[in-house]
């Protein structure tokens, strides 16, 4: 198990709570869901404003290369202000997780999430743009594939797999790409779209509000690849009022029988409920039990 380094320390319930930055911060760190042959690895390094990472997943690298991103303040380009910093990291039995931030300007930032479930087989990758005005954002998100890897689409919905497109296992399904914050179905509203293009795939959303969180979702497990997904945006209320999602977002993502939630609050922390369940915290990954309770995976306070 990887040693926990965080800015602050973490309880028994797997919480952390989010302070003053890390003072030291390493260029690679390696997330990974054991040390098994094949086992999901994900390698994240970064220099100045520049970050990049490496998926392998089943002895095959899924993607590879810069992860970039675009980001548009009412229509006016926001670049980097600064470097990638490191601002939590921890490993536990459940999660190995790295979090870094990047400083835009116009008073933006991107705080960047990596989340590798380890017994959940799942990563969730999220960018959320975080700002101090009611500004238009659009962003569009960058992640080159790796060699022999394309990107499927999966009919009439959003969802889409990571496959293989070498001689080695032709059309093989590696994984499912899940947009959470975009609609299931193609037929409802824009608001962005997940696309193959020519870095590798594209994720495009926009919200008006002046922040947004463009989370990615990868089904990693194989014996999941030919089951039925799908995923919705959830309801965030605070004090019986519906909460825009430039405030706070939720999704919940089903795959067979098994279920989990996620959630992030954008505006400052409040008391907001979601799926009937009282959060006061900044993000929540858990998983639905079969008592329908909800088990946290990480939390960040």
């Amino acid at each position: 198990m990887s040693m926990i380094l965080c800015n602050a320390p973490s309880d028994k319930q797997g919480k952390q709570q989010r302070g003053a930055r890390l003072p030291a911060r390493p260029a690679r760190v390696v997330l990974r869901r054991d040390h098994s042959a094949g086992a999901e690895r994900l390698a994240v390094t970064y220099a100045g404003a520049v970050a990049g990472l490496e998926l392998a997943c089943g002895g095959r690298i899924l993607a590879s290369g810069s992860w970039r991103c675009e980001v548009l303040d009412d229509g006016r380009p926001a670049r980097p202000a600064g470097a990638w910093q490191s601002t939590c990291r921890t490993s536990d039995a459940d999660v190995d997780y790295l979090e870094l931030a990047l400083p835009l300007t116009g008073g933006l930032h991107i705080q960047r999430h990596l989340v590798l479930a380890r017994k959940d087989r799942f990563l969730l990758l999220a960018d959320a743009v975080l700002g101090t005005h009611a500004a238009r954002l659009t962003y569009r998100g960058f992640l080159p594939l790796g060699p022999g890897i394309a990107l499927r689409r999966a009919g009439p919905t959003r969802e889409a797999f990571l496959a293989a497109a070498d001689s080695r296992q032709p059309g093989k399904r590696l994984a499912a790409i899940l947009p959470l914050a975009l609609p299931e179905w193609r037929c409802d509203r824009q608001v962005g779209e997940l696309s193959a293009g020519r870095e590798g795939m594209e994720l495009r959303q926009t919200l008006g509000g002046g922040r947004l969180l463009a989370p990615l979702w990868f089904d990693l497990d194989p014996g999941r690849l030919h089951r039925r997904r799908t995923w919705r945006q959830l309801t965030v209320a605070e004090s019986l009022a519906i909460q825009p999602a430039a405030v706070a977002v939720g999704y919940r993502v089903a795959v067979g029988s098994r279920q989990w939630l996620v959630y992030r609050s954008l505006a400052r922390k409040r008391n907001r409920s979601v799926l009937g369940h009282n959060l006061a915290t900044e993000t929540l990954v858990a998983r639905f039990r079969r008592d329908g309770e909800v088990e946290s995976i990480i939390e960040i306070e």
